[in-house]
């Protein structure tokens, strides 16, 4: 049932003076509202000839006279190891490789293995580097893994088939009929792959760097033909962008979730855009941004209760692309020298949410178990942003609030204690009385339930003892009670 709450005003002007406590009354009930279990919707990505991915109320499916139809290998495939039409000759120990990749499937889930295992089918460069990473992993044992950076050179088996397929690439790229097939552009995408899924950011760069030049001899990304090498290529630029905090090398292909239909979820966040953009104009152009991961947040909100979609990798990347991309482009601003200027916090908030926003999309991540090296980056940053002098968080209030809190819960103490002390102050200029009514507001805002798991009860614990600390020592002690202590004791 709902609760209302009445304010009296007496005249236009009294309304601003209440709008805080409407506010939080609004935000605390559609906090409480994002808890309700979501009704299950089932979204499928067809891929097959003359198509690309479609998308929900966006960019629809548009044909590719180019394209090829790629059937994606099967976890089963077990007994018909010897059907696939491979791009080099296959001897024993190779069909080993693959039976050792498909029985894996059966038991660890990783993101993207069978679309870049049917990928690799298409060039026999991109199917050496495909045996590489399965010789890798089938050389490593249980502690090796779990430092999950393995690297071809622990591993003999695994630099036979990455140097097979980097002296392929290398003759190739000399040779001008073969320097511009798509095939081609598959095989350094392997090695970028390779780069991003360990964390070798420098070595990345050098092949993004040849990906990129390959890439735009045949016109950009959008003339690949393969939709799965588009969402490929976008979602590895994505990785090194994320994790440099740049601009991304290409624009968001066609097939990706450009749209969701967030129904009347968003009604309250478009309520504080607006009242942002007008009391801080600063923050104007993060307006599409914050729309964008709501987006992300409202699609994820209304399927994550269906088990098989963390495993829909296809769908994830599709989904989360957009969204890394309307952040990530928006451009640095340098803090204003006046601290004074409503602009010197502005841009402060603005910042804050660039980089809480791809903290909470780097959860996401992590939550598919594609991995996010940038996280602690992120993470690192947002301290520095939240320890600068003078900064008048209490502008943008709910703004503040929400991104203290995403990049709180990813923190462990005593790492989050600036988080948490400044938390508490925009609490205070918001009259929020415990932590459960901030992480509400913040719910309201943009929340997902399946990568909380618990991290917010935990940091809602600790607001509401710092809370409890602060009210002990503003209660005044009875001088009565002090003297007769004071007899106890003689």
């Amino acid at each position: 049932m709902t609760n209302f709450e009445f304010v009296n005003v007496g005249s236009p002007s009294e309304v601003k003076r209440h709008s805080t406590k409407i506010r939080r009354h609004v935000m605390k009930d559609i906090g409480k509202a994002r808890r309700k279990s979501r009704p299950k919707k089932r979204g499928e990505v067809i891929l097959g000839e003359d198509s690309s991915p479609s998308s929900e109320n966006g960019d629809e499916a548009e044909a590719s006279s180019s394209s090829k139809a790629v059937a994606l290998p099967s976890p089963r495939m077990d007994a018909d190891l010897h059907r696939p039409s491979y791009p080099a000759g296959m001897d024993e120990e190779r069909l080993n490789l693959v039976r050792f990749m498909v029985n894996e499937a059966h038991s660890v889930y990783r993101p993207f293995r069978f679309l870049w295992l049917s990928m690799g089918l298409s060039d026999a460069a991109a199917w050496n580097i495909t045996l590489a990473n399965a010789a890798l992993y089938r050389g490593m044992d249980a502690e090796t893994k779990k430092l999950k950076k393995p690297e071809y050179i622990s591993s003999v088996d695994a630099m036979k088939w990455y140097t097979l397929s980097l002296a392929s690439i290398t003759e190739r790229l000399q040779t001008p009929d073969d320097s511009d097939t798509e095939g081609l552009v598959v095989a350094v995408t392997g090695f970028v792959c390779h780069d991003s899924s360990v964390g070798n950011f420098d070595r990345y760069c050098v092949h993004m760097e040849g990906l990129q030049r390959l890439i735009d001899k045949k016109g950009g990304i959008e003339n690949l033909s393969s939709p799965f090498l588009r969402m490929m290529v976008s979602w590895l630029d994505l990785a090194g962008a994320t994790y440099f905090n740049v601009k991304p090398r290409f624009d968001v292909p066609r097939g990706f979730i450009r749209e969701v239909n967030t129904g009347n979820d968003a009604q309250y966040l478009e309520q504080l855009l607006r009242s942002w953009d007008g009391n801080c104009p600063a923050l104007g152009d993060i307006q599409n941004a914050m729309k964008a991961t709501a987006s992300v947040a409202n699609y994820i909100n209304r399927r994550s209760e269906d088990p098989k979609f963390w495993q829909d990798d296809v769908t994830l990347a599709r989904l989360l692309g957009p969204a890394f991309h309307e952040i990530l482009c928006l451009e640095g601003r340098p803090l204003p020298e006046d601290t004074s200027s409503i602009d010197y916090c502005g841009t402060a908030a603005r910042e804050a949410f660039r980089r809480a926003a791809l903290v909470f999309l780097a959860a996401i991540k992590i939550r598919m178990g594609a991995g996010a090296y940038e996280m602690e980056r992120h993470l690192d940053a947002f301290r520095q942003i939240s320890q600068l002098p003078l900064v008048n968080w209490s502008v943008v209030p709910e703004l503040n609030l929400w991104a203290h809190i995403i990049s709180a819960m990813q923190e462990e103490s005593p790492n989050r204690a600036w988080h948490v002390i400044t938390i508490l102050e925009i609490m205070g200029s918001m009259g929020l009385q415990s932590g459960n009514q901030a992480i509400d507001i913040a719910r309201g805002i943009i929340w997902i339930d399946a990568i909380d798991q618990g991290k917010s009860d935990s940091l809602c614990r600790e607001l509401n003892c710092y809370l409890m600390q602060r009210l002990e020592e503003e209660i005044p002690v009875d001088p009565q009670l002090e003297m007769h202590s004071e007899d106890f004791g003689n």
